[in-house]
C-alpha cells in the first residue's frame, strides 16, 4: 500500500484528533502542519529517508527549534495515526532561558491595570483567570457560565478528567463580567459572534497592551502569564466597576 499524504488520511488525521478531544485550535494547527509536509514532499511517498529530510528541511528555513518540533510532533503523530512508528523522527531539545520567562509582580500589575483603565476587561480577566486557575489557553473555551454554577471547569488531559476549581473571587468577577456583556450562557471569553477567543488574536492584544502599559513584549506571551512569579497570586478583579 502507497504511502503518500492523500486527502482522505488528512481526514482520518482530523478524526483521530477529534475523538482524542483536542481543542479547535490543535486540530487546525496539527492539520495544517500535515499540510505542509504533503506540500515538502510534492507528491512523493513518505518515508523515513523523507522525515529525516522535512526535519533537516526545517531548520534550514530559519524556524525556531520549538517551531520546528511542533511541525515533527504533528508529522510523528501522523505516523502514529496511519500506524507508519517507524517513520517517526526524533525531536531536538529546546534550550529554555528561565530568566526571560520570568515576569514580575510589579509588571503582571501593569498589564491587569492598564488593561482595565483603556476598556479592556476582557483581556484583564483573561490574564487573571490564566494565572489564578490551572487552566491551558485552549481550555478557556470551556469555562463557560454553566461552569460558574457548576463552580469548576472538568477538562480532559491526557485522556484523563481533571475538575479545576474556580476560586471564590474569580468566581464572582466572572458573574460580573457575564453579566455586563449580557452573556447568560455557553463560552465566557468570546468573540461577538460568539466563537473562543483565537490563540493568534489573544497574542496581538497582549503585544499591544505590553506596549501601552511599558513592559517588554517577551512578557506578553502566554507561557510568561501563565508563569508569572509571586509570592503572593494579587488578584485584581473588576474594581473599576464596584
Amino acid at each position: 500500500m502507497s504511502k503518500n499524504i492523500t486527502k482522505n488520511r488528512i481526514l482520518d488525521f482530523t478524526i483521530s484528533l477529534q475523538v482524542q478531544h483536542r481543542s479547535a485550535n490543535t486540530i487546525t494547527s496539527y492539520t495544517t502542519n500535515i499540510q505542509k509536509l504533503e506540500l515538502f514532499l510534492n507528491g512523493e511517498e513518505l518515508s523515513k529517508e523523507q522525515m529525516l529530510a522535512y526535519k533537516q528541511w526545517l531548520s534550514k528555513q530559519g524556524f525556531k527549534q520549538r517551531t520546528v518540533n511542533a511541525y515533527l510532533a504533528a508529522a510523528n503523530y501522523f505516523c502514529d495515526v496511519m500506524g507508519w512508528q517507524e517513520m517517526k523522527v526524533t525531536l531536538d531539545p529546546v534550550e529554555i532561558n528561565y530568566e526571560k520567562k520570568q515576569i514580575s509582580s510589579s509588571n503582571y500589575k501593569k498589564l491587569v491595570f492598564t488593561a482595565l483603565q483603556n476598556d479592556k476587561e476582557r483581556l484583564a480577566m483573561m490574564i487573571q483567570v490564566l494565572c489564578h486557575m490551572d487552566l491551558r489557553f485552549c481550555e478557556l473555551e470551556k469555562l463557560t457560565v454553566e461552569a460558574l454554577e457548576y463552580g469548576a471547569v472538568d477538562v480532559i488531559r491526557k485522556h484523563r478528567y481533571k475538575r479545576v476549581e474556580i476560586p471564590e473571587a474569580i468566581k464572582k468577577d466572572l458573574r460580573t463580567y457575564a453579566a455586563h456583556e449580557q452573556i447568560s450562557s455557553g463560552i465566557i471569553f468570546r468573540t461577538r459572534k460568539g466563537s473562543p477567543i483565537d490563540r493568534s488574536n489573544f497574542r496581538k492584544d497582549m503585544k499591544k497592551l505590553c506596549v501601552l502599559a511599558g513592559v517588554e513584549e517577551e512578557f506578553g506571551s502566554i507561557q510568561n502569564v501563565k508563569n508569572v512569579v509571586l509570592d503572593e497570586y494579587p488578584y485584581y478583579g473588576l474594581k473599576k466597576w464596584e
